[in-house]
């Protein structure tokens, strides 16, 4: 039996459309027109002969071959990914120079592991980490201040650099754990106070869009650089807030008095993504994200959910192919 020619980003298209059940969000995610994900998946369809995806539904539902085929093509995308990743780990080996920029939000327990990691894979080279904030890295990828930025995805980075997808980490609304009346009335004039972050930074930036598109509007008292700040006004009970589970997991002191609700209105997230530029290449930076999405897994998500098990669908690492930013 002659095997289907199908693409690999074909089968990427549709284990995305199956897993979000919507064109429009996995488009979103795969940063591909809804069309091109559209085309994508009719052409998987025509090579294997039935319709995978239920049309008629909404949400987009699977048909009894599409149910069948998706098993075979998440396992076909993880052992190709294996096996990218396995080759890429081996030229970090080759690697004379490696400059890093990482978010804060990884400072507490993934930027050690991933030193220790890359020390230990790259015995002979100049390794540098440093922190930086999401807004600055593509200036400084474009700059060749540094070579790879691990950082919140921006709307409009710069043209020239490539992604990796790595995390998608949901935003939660974060209050005291003596709340009396549950979350929603927070957003009706709680006498609480809402705790932003700075607009200066991409996650404060994002929260106050996303209040925007919901019209809601909370009075602008208390604005912080920093995620431990929040959480601890928060955890004396003297506000409260919409951060993420990375958030709360970098203020580690302050989360057994902190509590986590899903928001009471629509939901949304952000990204962390692997950003380098095109000299480069792809094999580094590829290690580089298959190195860290199994230490987020272990040290971050896995904490989280043991506690948190209503957000083991929304905080997930996210292995989609590096494209170009355009």
């Amino acid at each position: 039996m002659a095997l289907p020619r199908v693409t690999l980003q074909a089968l990427e298209a549709f284990a995305c459309v199956a897993r979000h059940r919507s064109m429009q969000v996995a488009a979103r995610e795969m940063r591909m027109s809804i069309s091109s994900i559209s085309h994508h998946v009719a052409r998987l369809e025509a090579e294997l002969g039935a319709p995978l995806l239920d049309r008629s539904r909404r949400p987009m539902g699977l048909t009894r071959a599409g149910q069948d085929a998706l098993h075979h093509v998440v396992e076909a995308l993880r052992h190709m990914r294996l096996a990218a990743s396995q080759t890429a780990i081996g030229d970090l080996h080759r690697a004379r120079v490696l400059r890093i920029g990482i978010v804060e939000d990884f400072e507490s327990r993934i930027s050690p592991e991933l030193a220790v990691a890359l020390a230990g894979h790259m015995p002979q080279a100049k390794l540098t980490i440093r922190t930086v904030l999401s807004h600055e890295a593509p200036g400084l990828l474009l700059g060749r201040d540094i070579d790879i930025a691990i950082v919140t995805e921006i709307d409009d980075p710069a043209e020239g650099l490539t992604r990796e997808a790595l995390l998608r980490d949901p935003f939660v609304l974060a209050a005291p754990p003596d709340l009396p009346d549950g979350p929603a009335h927070l957003l009706a004039g709680s006498a609480l106070p809402f705790l932003r972050f700075n607009a200066d930074h991409a996650i404060g930036r994002q929260v106050e869009a996303h209040l925007a598109r919901n019209r809601i509007r909370l009075p602008n008292r208390y604005e912080f650089d920093s995620a431990q700040s929040i959480m601890a006004v928060i955890a004396r009970g003297g506000g409260w807030s919409i951060l993420t589970p990375l958030n709360f997991l970098r203020a580690q002191r302050f989360m057994a008095q902190v509590r986590l609700h899903p928001l009471p209105f629509a939901g949304f997230a952000r990204r962390l993504v692997v950003l380098s530029g095109a000299e480069l290449g792809r094999p580094i930076p590829l290690a580089i994200a298959e190195i860290l999405r199994g230490m987020i897994q272990r040290e971050a998500i896995a904490p989280i959910v043991a506690n948190y098990p209503w957000l083991a669908d929304g905080f997930s690492t996210l292995d989609d192919a590096p494209r170009n930013v355009e």
